[in-house]
């Protein structure tokens, strides 16, 4: 009788523990699995969402997108979010990478994720760098005649915009550096339900790869990479990562460890 294949997490969990220097890309709809909604973000994203209707229309642009900022607000943090926490806090993975503007990691308890998209939760001022909540935008939207959200910052009243980058945009510099330094120095790297289409995000597992790096590639989207894998599942990524922290990712968080 042949030999029963090794389960995927612990396949995973192999490659992980040999290593020090582990980063994990996790792809920009991360956690979002329903497909109406997966839909309803692009479609927000590239028709309402983008850099020039915010530069030609701010009340058009503010109206499509604080709906759609408020309704991520919303989402829930998934076990795939916890898993990758608990695999941090155990020492596991070193950095998260993500290119989710939802900021679900970090409200599930990872800390310093990098955002290469930043996050769609908050707004800010490009003149002075004050930022807003959500609900300030709000009300500095129906306080304002022309429906724009200005900063209430002493003598700017410059229009806010979402602290995301916008479709059209490039990613934010500080962020995608930190992403490459990061990378570059990994032992061990790991993609998560990420396509790999846009440049530079799309480049960077090319890093790690040119060192002999092991690459673990993990999700139902195929891409570019699958050929130079070390590790490939071609699965849903939740039930995978929550086999591989209970494996080894030490004792599951309570809802006290996790921030308010």
């Amino acid at each position: 009788m042949p030999d029963s294949p090794t389960p995927a997490h612990q396949q995973i969990a192999a490659a992980l523990l040999g290593a020090q220097h582990v980063v994990v890309l996790t792809g920009w709809l991360f956690g979002l699995y329903d497909e109406d909604a997966i839909q309803a973000t692009r479609t927000t994203w590239s028709q309402d969402a983008n850099l020039e209707v915010l530069l030609t229309d701010p009340a058009a642009f503010w109206r499509a997108t604080l709906p759609a900022a408020a309704t991520m607000a919303t989402r829930e943090i998934t076990p795939a979010h916890r898993a990758l926490t608990r695999l941090q806090h155990a020492g596991i993975i070193e950095h998260l990478i993500t290119q989710s503007v939802d900021h679900r990691q970090t409200i599930s308890g990872a800390h310093d994720v990098i955002e290469v998209h930043g996050n769609l939760l908050t707004a800010r001022c490009t003149r002075c760098g004050e930022r807003y909540g959500l609900e300030e935008v709000r009300a500095l939207i129906d306080a304002a005649a022309d429906a724009v959200p200005r900063c209430t910052a002493r003598e700017c009243a410059y229009p806010l915009r979402p602290s995301s980058t916008l479709w059209g945009e490039p990613l934010i510099e500080d962020a995608v550096r930190t992403a490459w330094e990061v990378t570059t120095a990994a032992d061990c790297f790991v993609v998560i339900d990420s396509d790999l289409r846009a440049v530079p995000m799309s480049l960077l597992p090319s890093v790690p790869l040119t060192r002999g790096v092991p690459l673990i590639m993990l999700g139902e989207t195929p891409t570019q990479y699958d050929r130079y894998a070390s590790v490939l599942v071609r699965e849903p990524s939740d039930p995978v990562l929550v086999a591989l922290a209970n494996l080894v990712g030490g004792e599951e968080l309570t809802e006290p460890d996790l921030p308010k």
